[in-house]
């Protein structure tokens, strides 16, 4: 476990950022510390590493697989094996001078192209956060803990620390008591069917 006053080891920081919630095997852990490892100690590299072997392949294909349902082909030409590499060469520099305006080679780019200011200099795309987790931690906890209570009752030796978990409240962002919700409803929808 680690004290409140020291500071995190870069593979630690990364990986609870990245989970925002426990990592009871430290697989993510692992991972996380392999690609810092092979970054040779260059943050940027290492977080571009750690992205890449736990973000990418699910966010590709929750995309690939929102497309489908709608009939439609998606294409991401900013994941071609060829430019992803190359922009991984690149320093740190040539990618990042500002941290608060990223994607700065896109940026350079449309602007040598002639592109409108509004094209080059517009920050108004910003991320969205579910609502969720901060909801059952609020409105919604009497009716989440009770869920996961229920799921306790009888639930196998394997499932009971991440429903154990859930029943913490965590912080704005934090999953683990979505996750505990997720294995809850599972396991109840295993009990009824095999009750049927």
């Amino acid at each position: 476990m680690h004290a409140a006053d020291e500071p995190l080891a870069p593979a630690e920081a990364v990986t609870r950022l990245i989970l925002r919630g426990p990592d009871h095997d430290g697989r993510l852990r692992d991972l996380v510390a392999d690609a810092m490892a092979r970054a040779g100690g260059n943050l940027a590299r290492g977080l571009t590493l750690a992205d890449l072997a736990t973000a990418l392949r699910p966010l590709v294909m929750t995309s690939d697989k929102l497309a489908s349902a709608y009939a439609l082909e998606r294409r991401s030409p900013y994941l071609a094996r060829a430019l992803v590499e190359f922009s991984y060469r690149l320093p740190v520099e040539h990618k990042i001078t500002d941290p608060a305006q990223g994607k700065r080679i896109l940026r350079d780019a449309a602007k040598a192209l002639g592109l409108p200011r509004e094209v080059w200099a517009s920050r108004d795309k910003l991320g969205f956060a579910s609502p969720v987790p901060s909801w059952l931690n609020t409105n919604l906890a009497t009716w989440a803990d009770s869920q996961i209570h229920m799921a306790l009752t009888d639930a196998p030796p394997g499932f009971r620390p991440l429903l154990e978990e859930g029943l913490k409240h965590g912080g704005r962002f934090d999953r683990t008591r979505m996750q505990a919700l997720m294995a809850a409803a599972w396991f109840s929808d295993q009990t009824v069917r095999a009750a049927a």
